[in-house]
């Protein structure tokens, strides 16, 4: 019978770094904040109201899309963005 290799132990040592967290907190669905739109020019096919897609090309509204669509048809009315049009 051979003799049993020599046992070595590697002792590995890591350290675990956390990344940066921010939290910010503020109520789903809320207007927070003073934002404007210029309602003709995001109302790109001229049908009188600013649908999702239209509304993608601003962040701040794209955001707060839910919160402003009061009637929840998913289209925003001059109604609905008052205080928001310029």
């Amino acid at each position: 019978m051979l003799p049993a290799p020599p046992v070595s132990e590697t002792l590995i040592v890591a350290e675990v770094v956390e990344p940066e967290v921010t939290i910010v907190s503020q109520h789903p669905d809320s207007i927070v904040g003073e934002y404007h739109v210029d309602f003709a020019a995001m109302d790109t096919n001229d049908d009188g109201v600013i649908d999702a897609a239209e509304a993608s090309s601003n962040p701040t509204l794209t955001a707060e899309f839910k919160a402003v669509d009061t009637d929840r048809d998913g289209k925003l009315s001059k109604a609905e963005l008052k205080g928001w049009t310029r």
